[in-house]
């Protein structure tokens, strides 16, 4: 009976004649900034820690999680007309105790059957993004989006035992903080005609990880509008669909949140139509943004890998990168207005190296390794000279590292040792950027930068050197190298390594 209430005022509501709140022109949904918030109604699932032993914690078998309450938030900032930076946040806490129906062995501490065991749990996904809007027609658009989410998980147990006689508490914690970047289509369709009162929008967005694990959201709504700029919305999210694997490839994290949604949304500001008409004296924009969605980089390394007080060689080449199938996803996003500008540089690296026929430390017959890492190069520049066939950048920012490492010593063929650990830092990174305008549409680039100083790694470098091909001023296909190397060392992990290979990709330029 309820359903078909809300349905009855939303069809009400939709075809009564009210005014539309757009401007003349081709395009009902004109707005510089949009605000969003929405109360979420959830039901998480999963787990976190290893499934191939007791090490886990299941959220809903161990602690029978039901439904909660929590909310979700967008910023939407339209700084061209089918240009958006998107920034939204969706919190995930709850709590609850119980009485163990297991022994699990989580962080080194043992939980009992029998014990009292209470579980909090947080999960916090920031995600900045950009959109762009491939059509945007009087009926609506429809558009792409990235977001890099940078998901902050983290579970505490805590528990009370009875140990010859006397009560023990026991309190064991885990975090994982892991970057994500996701792709996928955006839409929103006014159905009615001349009106914009009524709306239907959906996303999805996910990305495959190779080895490391996968991500992936999505929601849907149904908009009502109530006043100028004001909308009543509701619909249904998948907030995050999310597995990811730790040392040795097993599951670490393994958490869904969906539910249905809803809230209001509130625009305002306005973006000029586009002239249909061609100037007699076009004028340059005074901004440009260049996005190259997804490039790769077949990577080898070479370097030491320490791990528990074992260092271990590594050595793969770029010809062992197609037979090891380890390979890196890339994403760069260049925004720049005039002469200022901010370049972000987003990376995951799936790298192995296998030695088990290898004698290491006269102990052990071979060994193995495993790198899986995410870095992301937040920079701000400026354009020192700029000219019609020359460009030069100063740059400065920060690499900001997270990585997960495991090492496999063997003997006899059989796993001896196995050892894996996270880490976590932030590189500050100073450098240039040069390119060259060559004839017919070619250009040449040349990037370099130097860090670390001993804040986070001793030291990382690279350089980057590519080749590109433009057409119509819009697009362009590049061919590049890039060398990077890091030497960071934290207590008994060690990642002194080099990265080198060469790089294929697509750009996208708007002006």
């Amino acid at each position: 009976m309820r359903t078909k209430l809300v349905l009855a005022l939303a069809v009400f509501l939709a075809g009564a004649r009210l005014p539309v709140w757009a401007n003349e022109g081709n395009d009902k949904d004109n707005y510089r900034w949009r605000l969003e918030g929405d109360w979420w109604f959830i039901h998480p699932q999963g787990d976190f820690g290893a499934r191939s032993s007791n090490n886990y914690i299941n959220f809903n078998e161990d602690f029978h999680f039901g439904d909660y309450s929590t909310f979700t938030g967008k910023i939407d900032w339209r700084f061209h007309r089918k240009h958006h930076f998107l920034l939204t946040a969706s919190p995930v806490r709850f709590s609850k105790t119980v009485t163990a129906n297991r022994t699990i062995d989580f962080q080194g501490q043992t939980f009992d059957v029998g014990t009292q065991l209470q579980l909090k749990m947080k999960a916090f996904n920031f995600a900045p993004g950009y959109q762009y809007d491939i059509i945007r027609r009087d009926w609506g658009y429809l558009g792409f989006q990235v977001n890099f989410n940078l998901l902050d998980t983290s579970t505490t147990l805590n528990g009370t035992a009875t140990l010859n006689g006397q009560t023990v508490a026991k309190t064991a914690s885990k975090s994982v903080l892991a970057p994500l970047p996701a792709a996928g289509p955006v839409f929103r369709v006014y159905p009615l005609p001349n009106s914009n009162r009524l709306s239907l929008e959906g996303a999805a967005t996910g990305m495959y990880f190779f080895g490391y694990g996968s991500f992936a959201t999505a929601r849907a709504s149904l908009g009502v509008g109530i006043t100028h700029g004001l909308v009543l919305r509701g619909g249904y999210q998948m907030g995050s669909r999310l597995s990811i694997h730790g040392a040795s490839n097993q599951i670490g994290l393994r958490l869904t949140t969906t539910g249905p949604t809803a809230g209001l949304e509130y625009s305002w500001g306005e973006i000029p139509e586009e002239k249909r008409h061609a100037p007699v004296s076009p004028e340059l924009s005074d901004w440009h943004v260049d996005w190259v969605p997804l490039y790769l980089w077949f990577s080898g390394l070479s370097g030491y890998v320490g791990l528990g007080g074992y260092v271990v060689p590594v050595h793969e080449s770029v010809s062992d990168v197609f037979s090891q199938l380890n390979i890196a996803l890339m994403s760069v996003l260049d925004v720049r207005h005039k002469h200022v500008g901010v370049l972000t540089d987003l990376v995951f690296i799936s790298l192995s190296s296998d030695e088990k026929t290898t004698p290491f430390e006269n102990v052990y017959s071979g060994y193995s390794t495993n790198e899986k890492s995410f870095f992301l190069d937040p920079e701000v520049y400026g354009r020192v000279v700029d000219t019609e066939r020359f460009s030069v950048d100063a740059l400065a920012g920060a690499r900001i590292w997270h990585l997960n490492n495991a090492v496999n010593l063997y003997q006899g063929g059989a796993t001896a040792v196995t050892a894996g650990q996270t880490q976590d830092w932030v590189d500050p990174v100073l450098g240039g950027r040069f390119r060259v305008n060559l004839d017919k549409g070619w250009y040449a680039t040349l990037k370099g930068d130097a860090g670390g100083f001993g804040t986070g790694s001793q030291e990382t470098y690279q350089t980057y050197v590519g080749l590109a091909k433009e057409f119509k001023k819009k697009y362009s296909l590049l061919v590049g190298y890039r060398y990077l190397a890091v030497d960071y060392k934290n207590g008994g992990f060690l990642y002194d390594v080099h990265m080198n290979g060469p790089i294929v990709g697509f750009n996208l330029r708007y002006k």
